[in-house]
């Protein structure tokens, strides 16, 4: 029978006896010989002990192997979520996301201690100058680690053998062949489809502060009309548009047809290519918008995506692999859980 199913139910007059020698001894990873005996005799009901007045201070909520989980280090690891699940949920709904997230959180905690013990008994340690190294890259993505924070720092190296561990028992012996490749782009296709775009070019009247619409709808259609003269596009951009792309000679170059205003959307959808459209009314004031080049809508070839689609079926091969490996772990592991 797989360890993992195996429970310690001690009777409620030795609870508090093994709950206390749990947290006493299972903190340290190891149980000795008397910790063996004690645990055996235990289950075989050899043991007789008298009724134990003293309460131990911190609940045990999982047991995983020789180690334990408390509900003050479960609350550790789930506080920020049931912060913002109390923000978003009340009543009967909010139980039962408080539930869910403490289910979720001791899973994750159990799961990380199997590796943690796993990476022990391999040798695998985490240097000084490695957490150093995983602070500042976490720093560049716009994280702010507490180096002072001993309990963070040692969660963020239990992360990181966690992660060394994974890599060398899941992820060294995937590999991804061309056929999972293009399996993969044919079965995505949407993943790479290119929208529409437009490229434009336009002459844009402010409406700044103390402006009256009026005097900047006048001032439009001034423009517009030396346009219709004849007189050249990008000249007037310069002398007129008080936009940054003024100085382009009015350029907005390439834009997704999604990503325009509504207004300046409207007003193209029946522009041909070199057409400017009328003064177009917005939030920032008249646009006088040129059409110089529409682009449909094409997948991008699988050449070009070839990289992030090796990733992208590596990472769905890494998450099935995980899965098994840590049912695996699991099985062969003797876990409680008392939530």
């Amino acid at each position: 029978m797989p360890l993992s199913r195996i429970r310690i139910l001690a009777p409620p007059v030795l609870r508090p006896m093994f709950d206390k020698f749990l947290l006493n001894f299972g903190r340290s990873g190891r149980f000795g010989l008397c910790g063996v005996s004690f645990l055996g005799a235990l289950v075989s009901g050899l043991v007789v002990v008298l009724p134990v007045q003293s309460t131990v201070s911190d609940r045990i909520v999982a047991v995983v192997n020789t180690e334990v989980i408390t509900q003050t280090e479960l609350e550790e690891e789930v506080t920020d979520m049931k912060g913002q699940a109390r923000l978003r949920f009340t009543g009967q709904e909010l139980n039962q996301r408080l539930r869910q997230i403490d289910y979720m959180g001791i899973n994750r905690m159990i799961e990380r201690k199997l590796q943690i013990q796993i990476a022990k008994r391999r040798g695998i340690k985490v240097s000084d100058d490695e957490v150093k190294d995983a602070i500042a890259r976490l720093r560049r993505l716009g994280e702010s680690p507490n180096e002072n924070d001993h309990k963070e720092m040692a969660l963020l190296k239990d992360q990181l053998t966690a992660l060394r561990i994974i890599n060398q028992q899941v992820r060294s012996s995937l590999l991804v062949s061309d056929e999972e490749m293009r399996r993969f782009y044919d079965q995505h296709q949407q993943r790479f489809l290119l929208p529409s775009e437009v490229r434009i070019s336009q002459i844009l009247i402010s409406l700044g502060r103390g402006t009256e619409m009026l005097a900047v709808r006048e001032k439009a259609q001034r423009v517009y009309a030396l346009l219709r003269k004849g007189e050249n596009f990008e000249e007037l951009a310069g002398q007129y548009s008080e936009g940054a792309e003024g100085r382009r000679g009015g350029s907005l170059g390439f834009v997704r047809t999604g990503d325009m205003l509504p207004q300046i959307q409207k007003a193209i959808e029946g522009l041909s290519v070199g057409q400017v459209s009328e003064p177009v009314a917005s939030p920032l004031g008249m646009h006088i918008i040129r059409l110089d080049e529409r682009k449909a809508a094409q997948y991008r070839p699988y050449e070009e995506v070839r990289e992030d689609i090796r990733n992208a079926v590596f990472q769905l091969k890494s998450e099935d692999a995980y899965q098994a490996w840590i049912k695996d772990l699991k099985d062969q592991s003797y876990i409680e859980v008392r939530l």
